[in-house]
């Protein structure tokens, strides 16, 4: 059986604590991983990302251990909550390593939604390669800049 997860590995030419601010603040979130976005960075707090072209989703809180990993449940479908059985979890790690940071996003709770999974599972694949590249480029301009 295929594990249903989805995950991707990036590194970074930045510092941890630019990383993560990228990961945590809303103004600095919206240039790389949506249009508007709105966050209460503590365990149990909510947020929500929005996208012109997708919606707002809601979020909350699941796991703050700066600067090492972020977590937060996120609901599958525009203007709802993250309920069990229509959310997934999204969990960020950063590493130190030679010339910057890896990050790691691991998105899981597939397994518990209903309707195409598969195809709701490579439509996040696929955001996560466009955002996260977005997320690399923005970090290494600022780096440069």
């Amino acid at each position: 059986m295929t594990e249903l997860i989805v995950t991707r590995t990036v590194h970074i030419q930045a510092t941890r604590s630019a990383v993560w601010a990228a990961l945590t603040q809303p103004e600095l979130i919206s240039e790389w991983f949506g249009d508007e976005t709105e966050l209460d960075l503590r365990v149990g707090g909510k947020g929500v990302l929005s996208w012109d072209d997708w919606g707002s989703f809601r979020l909350v809180i699941e796991e703050v251990d700066e600067p090492l990993s972020l977590a937060y449940r996120w609901a599958r479908e525009p203007d709802a909550d993250p309920e069990p059985g229509a959310s997934t979890l999204v969990r960020f790690s950063l590493e130190n390593r030679v010339g910057g940071v890896d990050l790691t996003v691991l998105e899981t709770g597939w397994d518990t939604l209903e309707g195409d999974v598969q195809a709701a599972m490579k439509g996040n694949q696929e955001g996560w390669l466009e955002e996260l590249d977005e997320l690399v480029a923005f970090l290494e301009k600022q780096d440069s800049a």
